[in-house]
């Protein structure tokens, strides 16, 4: 008969320290790439929210408040007020406030829209070049030409 020696035959039976380390090192550079590329797409959507602000909730309240008072309001901080003719035109001051908790800039003459409505912008924080407002496109490059 033969006699197996089992403590001549090692069996591994985990994984080793080195193995464990380089495992979570992948972990953490896909995590930080992932990353990278969702603040990317974070930043995006803040700007496309302040678009949509300026341009549909402000711009419409500025609008309701200009059939009822046949003029442009010359704050944003009238929407927010009741008065003779009726309001509020906007229920809170949060909707006064951009993506990154700043206060919206208003201009009634509304140069970049041609005089038609007043100007609603903000500036991102990390570009303040840039403005984001309730004009078109069109406007927005002759204005600032690159």
């Amino acid at each position: 008969m033969l006699l197996r020696k089992d403590s001549m035959r090692q069996r591994r039976s985990a994984f080793t320290l080195m193995e464990m380390l380089v495992v979570v090192a992948i972990i953490v550079a896909l995590a930080g790439i992932g990353g990278f590329f969702l603040l990317g797409a974070l930043q995006g959507g803040q700007e496309d929210v302040a678009r949509t602000q300026a341009s549909g909730t402000l711009t419409t309240a500025c609008t309701a408040y200009r059939l009822k008072h046949q003029q442009w309001p010359q704050s944003l901080q009238e929407l927010t007020q009741k008065d003779a003719l009726g309001g509020p035109y906007l229920e809170n001051q949060d909707a006064l406030i951009d993506p990154w908790g700043r206060p919206y800039q208003y201009d009634p003459s509304g140069p970049m829209n041609n005089g038609m409505k007043p100007d609603i912008w903000t500036t991102p924080p990390n570009d303040q070049n840039k403005k984001i407002g309730n004009w078109s496109k069109m406007a927005q490059q002759q204005q600032n030409p690159r």
